[in-house]
């Protein structure tokens, strides 16, 4: 009976070592509509790759609306923005909303990168656009010829943005900038670099987040880009 004496009295103090093992500190994030990995780890100043190693997630992506994520070192939960229904709505007050002549616009895309949010609806908030991830400082090119109507920071949630009017009620929208070199007012030509890319506003990486607008409604960009 020794042996199993000795192997209860192992199992005791292997359980008294667990017991008073130090537990990692922080909390727990729940997940709701329009939240990434990306911008929870930027609110938090955790980085993502650690955020993914700690909750063992292979792809940012897998995240869902409810899924409740371990942020390490963390002291209470935060709130992580998203865009604001009041913003959306002030940027679709500059762009044009009226009918014109049918055009042969033939889109570019405004930066060469990843798509990594797309149109429509997605965990319960519309993407009237899609965000496309490249290197910080990358030129973004206009991806039609047209008009500067904005250009400017006034909307926060979008940082650094610019809106161009295009021919037959076709309007495109260039956010998050790291800067803007184009006016309002200015004529631009396709190809034309109107910008660098950034992460203004609440962009958690450096991307664009682009539109492509008609008479003032979203369109899918991908429909149209070539």
């Amino acid at each position: 009976m020794r042996w199993r004496s000795g192997v209860l009295a192992c199992a005791v103090v292997l359980t008294a070592c667990a017991a008073h093992r130090p537990q990692p500190t922080g909390v727990y994030h729940r997940v709701r509509p329009g939240q990434t990995l990306f911008r929870i780890a930027r609110t938090y100043d955790v980085d993502a790759g650690e955020l993914r190693r700690v909750n063992r997630l292979s792809d940012p992506a897998e995240i869902r609306v409810g899924d409740r994520l371990f942020i390490p070192r963390a002291r209470r939960v935060l709130e992580v923005s998203v865009y604001r229904p009041e913003e959306t709505a002030a940027l679709e007050g500059k762009l044009p909303a009226r009918s014109t002549a049918a055009s042969r616009l033939q889109f570019i895309w405004p930066v060469n990168g990843k798509i990594v949010s797309r149109f429509g609806i997605e965990d319960g908030l519309k993407n009237n656009g899609i965000a496309i991830a490249a290197p910080h400082g990358t030129p973004v090119r206009a991806a039609e010829e047209g008009k500067v109507l904005y250009s400017g920071a006034e909307l926060r949630d979008y940082g650094n943005l610019i809106v161009i009017d295009h021919e037959g009620g076709f309007a495109t929208v260039y956010a998050h900038n790291q800067a803007n070199l184009v006016q309002r007012g200015a004529r631009v030509r396709k190809g034309q670099t109107i910008a660098r890319v950034g992460m203004t506003g609440i962009a958690e990486t450096p991307i664009v987040h682009f539109e492509i607008r008609r008479e003032g409604k979203a369109e899918n960009p991908l429909a149209f880009l070539k």
